[in-house]
């Protein structure tokens, strides 16, 4: 005998069976597009790293170039924009804008590209601007880091024969009594780099000696600081101290007559003597183009190209 109670029913349209199923649909598509703008987020945002990264050592070329320009007297805009063409962002190519600013011995490029994104265009995001920023100071340099307490006169530095690592030249230290600045081109003299603010500073040979001991200064030591050279006197420890430095170059101050510091030349020492004679030997070499010579915002004028112009990244 035929029993209907065991035949299935059909199931009526809107039940709760389809409502849980639509349901499922939306609530697996909302997963889907989270899915897809999370992996877009992870690919297209570690793409826009990589190319941050890029742009940025496109930027900070591009800024060396238009200060070494400008310290040319060449058309720094057209330098920088040069340079950054050929790392592959030309201005106004491709949504790329490549701008160039001027300000006090300051060069700033700065460079902007359009990401095209893959995945995060899901979420509305097609694309979206990379940034970057450089920033260069460009001169003659006005200040030291690491200077050796040494200073020599402009007329040192200006004798061709004091510039000729073929023939070493010998210093000598002022000569006894009150003339304490070097006033020749073949005079020394050893300095504390005194920055007391316009008050009187006492050199002595142990500031000196601590300076020659660590390699020289450990601050930047600008123009329009003051600085004290050392009183006449036997100096033989500060001579045999310097000795253990013979092969280095430093940094070392050119003053005028005056004793005002005036410039900064590199000094390759290749003697130090303290017996009887009390001399030090070596050459100053002209072109220097990096740190620690540096071009120091109010750190006073240079008078005169001593080893060379600076161009330093400072951003």
């Amino acid at each position: 005998m035929f029993n209907r109670s065991h035949m299935p029913r059909p199931r009526a349209p809107g039940s709760r069976s389809d409502r849980e199923g639509g349901q499922l649909l939306v609530i697996f598509a909302m997963a889907i597009i989270g899915l897809i703008g999370m992996t877009g987020l992870i690919i297209d945002g570690g793409d826009t790293f990589l190319q941050r990264r890029d742009q940025q050592n496109a930027a900070d070329v591009a800024a060396m170039a238009a200060g070494y320009a400008a310290l040319n007297s060449q058309d720094y805009n057209a330098a920088a924009q040069a340079v950054a063409a050929t790392n592959g962002y030309t201005n106004g190519t491709g949504g790329v804008t490549v701008t160039v600013t001027a300000g006090s011995g300051t060069y700033t490029v700065d460079i902007t590209r359009p990401h095209q994104n893959y995945f995060a265009g899901v979420l509305g995001f097609a694309s979206w601007n990379v940034s970057t920023t450089a920033t260069v100071q460009a001169g003659i340099p006005n200040g030291a880091f690491g200077a050796m307490p040494i200073i020599f006169n402009e007329k040192a530095f200006g004798k061709a024969a004091n510039k000729s690592q073929n023939t070493p030249q010998n210093f000598d230290e002022p000569a006894v009594g009150g003339e304490d600045v070097p006033q020749t081109d073949s005079g020394f003299n050893w300095t504390v780099f005194c920055t007391a603010n316009g008050n009187p500073c006492n050199g002595d040979s142990s500031t000196v000696d601590s300076l020659i001991n660590q390699d020289g200064t450990s601050t930047v030591v600008k123009l329009n600081d003051l600085i004290g050279p050392l009183n006449s006197g036997s100096h033989t420890t500060l001579f045999d101290s310097l000795a253990g430095k013979v092969g280095t170059a430093y940094p070392v101050a050119i003053v005028n007559d005056d004793g005002a510091m005036v410039g900064w030349a590199w000094f390759h020492l290749t003697g130090s003597v303290g017996g009887s004679t009390k001399q030090i030997s070596g050459w100053f070499e002209d072109q220097v183009n990096a740190p620690p010579l540096l071009v120091v915002q109010g750190g006073g004028t240079a008078g005169g190209v001593y080893g060379g112009y600076s161009v330093d990244l400072i951003n």
